[in-house]
C-alpha cells in the first residue's frame, strides 16, 4: 500500500515587464509497500515541483524527485530524478512541448539515464483534443547479453556477447472529448491513449510493447471524479509528461486508478484516490501488485 502525503500548491501572480507571468509550486511524496514481491519490500519518495507561465503563451515545468526501494536481499535504491519541460501556445488552438529527464540512481544499470520527450497537440477548448507524444530514453550502462546459436558440420552451438547502451523508443498518439453539461447534470472528459515501445535489445521481455490506455473524468459542481484503466504491456514507459519514467527492469501488465477531488472554495481542494498497477520483474516469476491509495490537499495563495 503507498499513501500520498499531502501537497500543497501555491500559485503567486505577479508582473514580469509588460507580460504576466504565474509560479505554481508544489510539494509530494508517498510511501510504497509492494504486494508478492519475490525482490522489493517497501519504499518511499518525495519531491518538489514548479511552473512558470508568461502571457499564456509559454510555459516552463520543472521537478526534482527523491526515491527510496528497500530490497528483500538487504540492498537499496536511491534515485533523484531530474525533469524539465517547456510548453508553447503562442498558435491558437495548437500545444507544442519538448522537455528533458535525468536519473541519478544506484541502479547500475540505469544510473546517468536520459530521456528527451516532446509533442504536439491541437484542441478546442472544453469540446476535443488530439495529439502525439514522443520520448527517447538513452542508458548508456545497461549491460545487454546476447545469446547467438548458429550451426556447424550438423553440430548447434551457442555464444554469448554483452554489450552495454540501451535505447527505448516511445510513441503515443491521444485522443480526447467532452460531453454533458457542467452547470446542469455535469460533464465528462474522455481521453483514449496508446503506447507503442521499442527497445533496442532484449533484456528479458522481447522488444516490442503495446498498450492503450482510457481515462474518464466527470465534472459537476465542486467534484471531479477520475477514473483510469489500461491493459497491454509496457517497460520502460515514459508518462505524464515526461515527469513519470520507469527505468528499473520491470514489465508492466495492466494498471487502474480512481481518485475523487472536492473543490472546496476558489484557493483550496482536496483529492483522495486508488491506484493499482501489475508487473513482472527480472528474476521472478510472479506477479507483483503494486497498490497506491493517495491523498492531496491543493492551495492557491
Amino acid at each position: 500500500m503507498k499513501k500520498l502525503l499531502p501537497a500543497v500548491l501555491v500559485i503567486f501572480t505577479f508582473a514580469y515587464g509588460t507580460e504576466p507571468v504565474r509560479f505554481d509550486a508544489m510539494m509530494y511524496g508517498g510511501s510504497i509497500n509492494y504486494s508478492n514481491s519475490e525482490v522489493k519490500d517497501y519504499g518511499y519518495y518525495l519531491g518538489l515541483y514548479g511552473y512558470i507561465g508568461i502571457d499564456n503563451q509559454h510555459s516552463l515545468e520543472g521537478s526534482i524527485g527523491y526515491t527510496y526501494i528497500d530490497y528483500l536481499n538487504g540492498s537499496d535504491l536511491n534515485q533523484f530524478d531530474y525533469t524539465a519541460l517547456y510548453t508553447n501556445y503562442s498558435i491558437p488552438e495548437v500545444k507544442i512541448k519538448a522537455g528533458i529527464h535525468y536519473i541519478d540512481s544506484d541502479d547500475k544499470a540505469t544510473d546517468n539515464g536520459i530521456v528527451l520527450f516532446g509533442g504536439g497537440e491541437i484542441y478546442e477548448p472544453y469540446k476535443k483534443n488530439a495529439g502525439i507524444d514522443f520520448a527517447y530514453s538513452y542508458y548508456r550502462d545497461y549491460n545487454v547479453a546476447k545469446t547467438s546459436t548458429y550451426s556447424f558440420m550438423r553440430r548447434r552451438f551457442t555464444s554469448t556477447t554483452n554489450s552495454t547502451g540501451l535505447s527505448v523508443f516511445q510513441i503515443s498518439p491521444k485522443f480526447g472529448f467532452y460531453i454533458g453539461d457542467y452547470y446542469n447534470y455535469g460533464s465528462f472528459y474522455l481521453e483514449t491513449r496508446g503506447y507503442y515501445i521499442r527497445l533496442s535489445d532484449d533484456v528479458a521481455f522481447g522488444k516490442n510493447f503495446f498498450s492503450v490506455e482510457q481515462n474518464v473524468s466527470y465534472f459537476y459542481k465542486n467534484f471531479v471524479l477520475s477514473l483510469s484503466g489500461w491493459i497491454g504491456e509496457q517497460t520502460f514507459a515514459v508518462k505524464k509528461d515526461g515527469f513519470v519514467v520507469y527505468n528499473l527492469s520491470e514489465k508492466y501488465k495492466s494498471g487502474f486508478s480512481a481518485s475523487i477531488k472536492y473543490i472546496m472554495d476558489e484557493r483550496s481542494s482536496v483529492t483522495a484516490g486508488v491506484s493499482q498497477d501489475r508487473f513482472k520483474e527480472i528474476g521472478s516469476a510472479k506477479t507483483t501488485r503494486a497498490t497506491t491509495l493517495f491523498f492531496t490537499f491543493g492551495a492557491t495563495f
